[in-house]
């Protein structure tokens, strides 16, 4: 009789079946004897090994079975030439189909308007950032608005960065996300649309994240610090993602253990009377818990689901997948394994740009429906309907 109580802490592996995820439990003492002779057990009997307090879980052995269900893809990749080397670029608006770029250029000094039909370009905006100690870790990073009105370049990995009128060239905004700990985590900024205005998302803290009008500067969440027991103090704040609706924001957070905790809450109530929200608000919703993992790619599907990368909760336990998370709820709807890379959505289709090229799935079912080979994605130009990468001093897309 298997009786957690008495054998507290049970090691345990996974033993894949190539059926999906399905497989057997394995206590890891077996597993290194090999060849295990496997009992048949109830579903209680395994839910009190494998529910994270009397079981602990450390890994997968063998592959899972991932589905397949073929249809056309046009796997043409379109080589435009930039305009000098690139150190980032964001989408700009492009109402008529031709697909408008936004350039981090001339060694980050620059920020550059290109059109990449005809490729040319028009130097928008002169950037310049504070001063501030960096690490290997540390990159540039640029943001533009929905509107194409406001830009930001940031230091991920670091503390500083600035926002940009590009109508008129000059820094609205002068962030600073703190520097405790700020090597950990990408700068979290994003840009939104509410109430037919232009906004800013941002961290101005390690462990706060607050809401300002680019145009002005003007910051609309403030609140009485004197109650700052409301703030999350032990969550480090990371990667925000909207949803293409606007209704929803997603937090790559990150908190002693360390374990990386993703967060959602509603956009909306936030940006409206909320100025807690994002903190302790009542649409905030905890997704799940990994230790040792965070800054894992993430996207919103359609304008409700957010998918995750990674199957597990430790880095030394993860399976390249997705899963599934229900915004308005938190739920957990389902997940599957084979996506790894970068993720990108549009309509019904998950794109994830893992090493090899660019694989194509079906986030509802799971199954995997195409691929481009050699081609790996690092930017989504949502109204051109756009995938693309830099490489070689050129500008790659493709159209899905």
């Amino acid at each position: 009789m298997l009786d957690p109580a008495a054998n507290e802490d049970v090691a345990y592996v996974r033993l894949l079946s190539g059926n999906g995820l399905d497989g057997d439990l394995c206590c890891t003492r077996c597993d290194r004897d090999g060849d295990p002779e496997l009992a048949v057990v109830c579903e209680g009997c395994v839910a009190l090994y494998d529910d994270g307090e009397s079981g602990y879980f450390e890994g997968w052995r063998g592959e899972p079975g991932v589905s397949e269900r073929p249809e056309p893809v046009d796997t043409t990749v379109t080589v435009t030439p930039l305009p000098g080397p690139v150190l980032d670029l964001a989408p700009l608006p492009s109402p008529h189909g031709e697909p408008s770029w936004l350039v981090l250029g001339e060694g980050g000094r620059w920020l550059l308007r290109f059109q990449a039909a005809g490729g040319a370009y028009r130097r928008v905006c002169r950037v310049r950032l504070p001063a501030e100690e960096t690490t290997p870790r540390t990159r540039l990073r640029l943001h533009a608005s929905p509107d194409g009105r406001f830009a930001a370049v940031v230091r991920d990995f670091g503390r500083f960065g600035r926002v940009y009128d590009l109508a008129s060239g000059k820094a609205t905004i002068e962030i600073d996300g703190g520097d405790y700990h700020c090597e950990q985590v990408p700068l979290s900024l994003v840009f939104f649309r509410y109430g037919g205005s232009t906004l800013v998302a941002h961290r101005t803290a390690w462990n706060r994240l607050d809401i300002s009008d680019p145009a002005t500067g003007r910051l609309l969440t403030a609140r009485d610090e004197a109650d700052g027991e409301r703030r999350l103090a032990g969550l480090f704040r990371g990667e925000l993602r909207v949803s293409p609706d606007g209704r929803w924001i997603a937090d790559d957070s990150w908190a002693w253990a360390p374990a990386g905790i993703p967060y959602v809450w509603d956009l909306r109530r936030w940006a409206g009377a909320g100025v807690w929200e994002s903190d302790d608000g009542p649409s905030r919703q905890r997704l799940c818990q990994r230790f040792y993992f965070w800054n894992e790619p993430m996207c919103w599907i359609g304008d409700s689901l957010l998918a995750v990368a990674g199957l597990g909760d430790d880095d030394e336990a993860m399976l390249p997948g997705v899963r599934i998370f229900d915004a308005a709820s938190g739920v957990e709807l389902h997940d599957f394994a084979g996506p790894g890379g970068a993720l990108f959505s549009a309509g019904r289709r998950l794109y994830a740009a893992g090493a090899d090229g660019l694989t194509i799935w079906d986030p509802f079912t799971g199954e995997r429906t195409g691929s481009v080979p050699g081609f790996v994605p690092t930017h989504h130009h949502r109204d051109a309907g756009l995938l693309a990468a830099v490489r070689d001093g050129a500008l790659l897309t493709w159209r899905h």
